[in-house]
C-alpha cells in the first residue's frame, strides 16, 4: 500500500496543520477528521485518490489529508502539508473560497505534470461556513463520466459504510440509494430535508423507490435498463433538480442512486432577472413614446412661428430627438438589451432623408461593414452623431448637384469599433482635425465622441468629406 501512515498519524497531521495554518475551531477540525476517516472508502469506491484541502490564513490551498489508492497514487508521494497553486487546482479554490462544487472537471496537478479528472465538493460546518474541500481525482481517460462502483477490492459495500454518512451529511446535495430490490437503504440528512420540501414527511429508509419517485416519469424497470436521468421537480414553494443513475458492478445491476439539489434560489433569481428585463422593456417603450410627444409639441410650436431661423432650429432639434427615439423604439420592439447598429443607422438615414432634402438632387446611401450591437446608452449617442453628420452632408455637400452619395462603414474591434460617414460632395474648407473654424454641429460631434464614447474623431476633406470616430464598448 502506498499509504503507510496509521490513522492516528494522519489525524495528528491534520490537527497540527489546522492549528498552525488556519483559525478553524475545534468543532470544525473534528468535522474534517470525520471526513478524513471516510477517504479510504471514497477512494475505493472509484479507484482514485482522495484529498481534503483547507484554506490557510494566507489564502492558499493546503492538503490536510490524503488517501493514496494503490491502483492510482497520482502524486507517488505523501503531499500532506503541500500548497496547491490556483492555476493547477482552480476548482479546489472555488470550493474553498465560494463554496461552489464541481464534478468531472479537468485539472493539471503536480507542477502541471499530470492531467486528471476530479470532483470537488466544499465541506461545511454547522453554521454553513466552508471549512475545507473534498477532492476525488483519477487519471483523465477522455470520458466525462465513468461507472459508479459500490464494492471495494475486499468485496465490501463501501458506499454503505457508516463513515460515509459522516461525510455526506456535510454536503449540500441530498443522496439516496435504493438496493437491487428497490428498497431505500441509505439517505443522508439533506435528502430527508429535501424530500420533506417535496411533500414526503416520512422517513426515507425502508421505503420502496416507487413511493419515493417524485414525478412518476421513470419506473424502476426503466432505470434498470441503464443510463442517467435528470429532471426538475416543482412544488408550490420549491424547485428541486433530481439526478437518477443506475448502480452496476461488473455489469450486474446493484441499485439506484438519486442525487437531489435545491434549485429554488436559482429559479427565483432567474425569475427576478426576467421580471427586471420586462420592466426595462416597458421603460424603453415609455421613453420612446415620451420622445415622440416632445417631437409633436416642438413641431406644433414651430408651425405657429413665422421666423425661418426658429423653424430651422426646431427642425434640427426634432432631428436629434427622433434619432434618440429610434434607439428606444428598437429596444422596445426587440426586447433586447442592445441595439443592432446597422438597423439603427438605416432608420436614421430614412428619417434624415425625409426631413432634409436637396431640391433636384438624388442622394444614394450605402451602409456596409461588420455587424455590431451596442448598449442603449452608447447606441443613443452614436445615433445623435450620425444624425448630425448625415444631415450636414445632405444640407451642404451637394449644392448644385443632380445626385450624390453618402457611405456609412462599420469596423468592429475587440474594445473599440469605428464608424465612418463619408460623402462625395464638395468638401469643407478647413483642414481635417481642426474644429475651431467649423460649425456648432461638428463641435457637438467632437464633444460627444470624446466625452460620451471615450473615442477619437478624425476628419478628412478633399473630394468629399470623411468623418471617422471610434466607439468604446
Amino acid at each position: 500500500m502506498p499509504d503507510c501512515l496509521t490513522k492516528e498519524e494522519r489525524d495528528r497531521k491534520l490537527i497540527q496543520i489546522a492549528h498552525s495554518y488556519t483559525d478553524l475551531t475545534e468543532a470544525d477540525i473534528q468535522i474534517l477528521l470525520d471526513v478524513s476517516h471516510a477517504l479510504p472508502s471514497i477512494g475505493n469506491l472509484e479507484s482514485g485518490d482522495t484529498y481534503i484541502n483547507i484554506l490557510t490564513r494566507n489564502g492558499e490551498s493546503m492538503v490536510a489529508a490524503q488517501y493514496r489508492h494503490p491502483d492510482c497514487d497520482l502524486y507517488k508521494r505523501d503531499v500532506i502539508g503541500e500548497i496547491e497553486k490556483k492555476e493547477d487546482e482552480p476548482a479546489v479554490y472555488r470550493a474553498l473560497e465560494y463554496g461552489i462544487p464541481g464534478r468531472g472537471l479537468i485539472g493539471i496537478i503536480d507542477n502541471r505534470k499530470i492531467v486528471v479528472r476530479h470532483t470537488v465538493s466544499p465541506i461545511f460546518n454547522d453554521q454553513q461556513k466552508v471549512i475545507g474541500s473534498l477532492t476525488y481525482e483519477y487519471l483523465n481517460s477522455g470520458a466525462d463520466t465513468e461507472p459508479i462502483r459500490i464494492v471495494n477490492k475486499e468485496g465490501k459495500a463501501a458506499f454503505f459504510d457508516s463513515k460515509i454518512n459522516q461525510l455526506i451529511s456535510n454536503l449540500q446535495e441530498g443522496f439516496l440509494i435504493c438496493d437491487e430490490a428497490g428498497i431505500c437503504t441509505f439517505a443522508n440528512a439533506r435528502a430527508e430535508e429535501l424530500y420533506q420540501k417535496a411533500g414526503h414527511p416520512e422517513s426515507l429508509i425502508g421505503r420502496r423507490y416507487e413511493e419515493l419517485d417524485l414525478t412518476g416519469n421513470y419506473s424502476q424497470e426503466e432505470i434498470m435498463s441503464g443510463g442517467t436521468w435528470k429532471q426538475e421537480v416543482q412544488t408550490d414553494r420549491y424547485v428541486l433538480e433530481e439526478n437518477i443513475s443506475v448502480i452496476r458492478e461488473d455489469g450486474v445491476y446493484q441499485g439506484i442512486l438519486v442525487i437531489l439539489r435545491d434549485k429554488t434560489k436559482i429559479r427565483q433569481m432567474e425569475d427576478e432577472i426576467a421580471y427586471r428585463a420586462a420592466l426595462i422593456h416597458e421603460v424603453h417603450h415609455r421613453v420612446k413614446n415620451n420622445l415622440q410627444t416632445i417631437i409633436s409639441l416642438v413641431g406644433l410650436e414651430a408651425a405657429q412661428k413665422k421666423d425661418a431661423e426658429v423653424k430651422a432650429f426646431a427642425k434640427t432639434i426634432t432631428g436629434y430627438i427622433r434619432s434618440m427615439s429610434m434607439t428606444y423604439d428598437l429596444l422596445a420592439h426587440t426586447g433586447a438589451e442592445a441595439v443592432d447598429l446597422k438597423t439603427m443607422l438605416a432608420q436614421i438615414i430614412d428619417c434624415v432623408l425625409e426631413s432634409w432634402s436637396v431640391r433636384g438632387c438624388r442622394i444614394h446611401v450605402d451602409i456596409t461593414g461588420d455587424d455590431l450591437e451596442l448598449p442603449e446608452h452608447v447606441a443613443s449617442t452614436v445615433a445623435l452623431i450620425v444624425n448630425e453628420l448625415v444631415t450636414n452632408s445632405i444640407k451642404y455637400a451637394f449644392c448644385d448637384r443632380e445626385e450624390g452619395s453618402i457611405f456609412l462603414t462599420i469596423e468592429k474591434g475587440e474594445e473599440y469599433s469605428w464608424v465612418t460617414v463619408r460623402d462625395d460632395g464638395c468638401g469643407i474648407d478647413e483642414k481635417g482635425g481642426d474644429l475651431s473654424g467649423k460649425g456648432l454641429g461638428l463641435k457637438l460631434v467632437d464633444s460627444l465622441v470624446k466625452s460620451s464614447l471615450k473615442g477619437k474623431l478624425t476628419i478628412e476633406s478633399g473630394e468629399g468629406t470623411a468623418v471617422r470616430f471610434s466607439v468604446f464598448h
